[in-house]
């Protein structure tokens, strides 16, 4: 699985089936997601490896099954096998798109059911997020500069940390706004409210 990231320079005819397969797959993705996935991927080959097991040809439904049900004893939570599963299944998936493989084993590979309680408090309540606010501001300035980007401005977490003083430097309409490259990788402006520009300023001094 080593090299399975170097995408370039893409050479098929020197490549394993399987890892034709892995630097295919991996090179719809980019930043976070192609890390991820990455990770997810070594460890389905490292695990076909210890089983002595092709990790794409020859693979069958019940070897995946197996190997969900290791995740499983190796103590992840349901939730946490489903998400270790997304690049296996991927994997999968555009192998057989590409015809690498004749079928999909990891189709209908049953996984862990997720349940989730609807009723369980989604987000912090304005007490928690006071507090939470409080607490991050007694650590360091760049502490509360993240919780309040976090908590008011509500940027994911890969949003705030990766933001930089020339990031919201800009004034448009009379607002100061944040630069930054969001969910898929796709550019977004957004107004940066008193409070977390108080912060982000005595963070920046």
């Amino acid at each position: 699985m080593s090299g399975t990231t170097a995408l370039l320079p893409f050479q098929p005819t020197e490549m394993s089936p399987a890892h034709l397969a892995a630097v295919s797959y991996l090179a719809r993705y980019s930043g976070n997601t192609h890390r991820l996935y990455a990770f997810q991927l070594r460890r389905w080959f490292a695990w076909c490896e210890s089983n002595g097991l092709a990790p794409l040809q020859g693979v069958q439904r019940a070897h995946v099954e197996l190997y969900i049900r290791q995740l499983g004893d190796s103590g992840l939570m349901d939730s946490s096998v489903v998400t270790t599963m997304h690049a296996v299944r991927g994997f999968f998936r555009f192998a057989h798109i590409d015809g690498l493989i004749v079928s999909d084993p990891a189709v209908y590979a049953r996984l862990p059911k997720v349940h989730r309680d609807e009723s369980r408090t989604q987000g912090l309540d304005r007490l928690e997020l006071i507090r939470f606010l409080q607490v991050a501001q007694t650590l360091t300035v760049h502490h509360g500069a993240l919780a309040y980007l976090l908590g008011i401005n509500a940027l994911r977490a890969s949003e705030a940390a990766a933001v930089r003083i020339e990031d919201y430097t800009e004034t448009l309409r009379g607002h100061r706004v944040l630069h930054l490259v969001g969910k898929g990788n796709k550019p977004a402006t957004m107004p940066i409210t008193v409070p977390a520009l108080r912060v982000l300023e005595a963070c920046r001094g």
